[in-house]
C-alpha cells in the first residue's frame, strides 16, 4: 500500500466515505449560495463559510467527537471576526470615554515608564497624546 493510500484509508476511518461526505457538504454549500446574502459576502467570508461547511460535512459523515473538526470551525470564523473588528471603528460609551480620559490624565502626570513597554490600547493612546 502506497503512502497516499495509507493516508486515504486513515482519512476514511476518521471522516467516512469521501463521496458521502461530498454529498453532504455540497448540499450545505448549495443552501449557502442560494441565500439572499451570499453575493454580498467578501471573499474571506465565503471561503470561511465553505470551509465550515466542509468541516460540518466531516462531522456529520465521520467521527463527530474529533475535536480538530470543531476547532477548525472556530478558527475559520475567528479569522473573519478579527478582520471585521480591525476594520470597524470602536464606539465608546460616555462612561468609557470619561474613564479613559481620567486614566490618560493620570498617566501623563505620573510619566509612568512602563507605558513605553505596554501594547494595550490605553497605553498606545497615552503615547500618542504625549507626542
Amino acid at each position: 500500500m502506497s503512502d497516499i493510500d495509507k493516508t486515504l484509508a486513515e482519512r476514511g476511518n476518521r471522516y467516512g466515505e469521501f463521496n458521502e461526505h461530498a454529498e453532504i457538504t455540497q448540499r450545505i454549500k448549495d443552501a449557502m449560495v442560494d441565500s439572499n446574502n451570499w453575493d454580498k459576502l467578501d471573499d474571506d467570508m465565503k471561503e470561511a463559510l465553505e470551509m465550515v461547511a466542509h468541516k460540518i460535512g466531516r462531522i456529520l459523515n465521520g467521527d463527530p467527537y474529533y475535536i480538530d473538526s470543531w476547532t477548525d470551525i472556530i478558527g475559520y470564523t475567528r479569522l473573519v471576526e478579527k478582520r471585521l473588528i480591525a476594520e470597524q471603528p470602536v464606539v465608546e460609551s460616555e462612561a468609557y470615554a470619561a474613564a479613559k480620559a481620567q486614566i490618560i490624565a493620570k498617566a501623563k502626570a505620573d510619566s509612568d515608564p512602563g507605558l513605553e513597554e505596554c501594547d494595550c490600547v490605553i497605553c498606545s493612546i497615552i503615547r500618542s497624546q504625549r507626542a
